[in-house]
């Protein structure tokens, strides 16, 4: 199988992750009112000190996702390079990712609406892992010489 071919679903869902990472981040300042009332009213107390934290870091969340578009477009391309480091990297923001998701759902520090978006995240990011340790695509980054997937 080329590498092309072989690598495709787990560069998809990479930017596709992305992708709705950008629209939660976009939706969380289009809404960010929204959020902050929700999370004032239900996880910091009221008092106009929390909110102000709060509004804070709701910043995080665009600087965040710039940083993560731009090591994702690295992860791609040293993907194809057949980098073993870089698919341990990979299988990390698969499972840190989707635990870091379910952790936010379960928490409830957001409204309803952004916790969608965060399951949504989650179901993106396990998908990833079954595509990143399907038996071809682990072949392909073992570093045996003999296990290695052909490349074009």
């Amino acid at each position: 199988m080329d590498t092309d071919d072989l690598l495709r679903p787990v560069i998809r869902l990479l930017y596709l992750n992305l992708a709705i990472s950008v629209v939660l981040a976009v939706l969380t300042f289009a809404f960010q009112h929204n959020v902050l009332d929700y999370q004032v009213a239900h996880l910091a107390g009221g008092d106009e000190a929390r909110r102000s934290a709060l509004a804070g870091m709701l910043w995080i969340r665009p600087a965040s996702v710039l940083l993560i578009g731009l090591i994702y477009l690295r992860l791609a391309g040293r993907l194809r390079l057949g980098r073993r480091r870089t698919y341990i990297r990979v299988l990390l923001i698969g499972v840190l990712g989707c635990a870091g998701a379910i952790y936010l759902v379960i928490s409830a520090q957001f409204p309803v609406w952004m916790r969608i978006g965060q399951i949504l995240q989650a179901v993106v990011l396990l998908g990833l892992l079954f595509a990143v340790t399907r038996r071809d695509v682990r072949a392909h980054f073992s570093g045996q010489p003999g296990i290695r997937a052909t490349t074009a």
